[in-house]
């Protein structure tokens, strides 16, 4: 998993609540087990643990976007 900065993730399901029906993720910052990201189209900005992002990506709600 790719967690440097300017990493740009695709949100599977856009209609999803959980991030302001944002169809993209870029992370921002990454300090120890934090991420801090913002959302595509300026919908917002947040930061969640790196444990969650990881479930994220286990359950295919993220997709890295190479």
């Amino acid at each position: 998993m790719n967690l440097k900065n300017g990493t740009i993730y695709e949100i599977i399901d856009p209609k999803s609540l959980n991030f302001n029906s944002a169809d993209r993720l870029k992370i921002t910052a990454h300090f120890r087990n934090v991420i801090s990201f913002t959302l595509g189209d300026q919908q917002g900005y947040g930061s969640m643990p790196v444990q969650h992002l990881r479930y994220l990506l286990k359950r295919n709600f993220l997709k890295e976007i190479i």
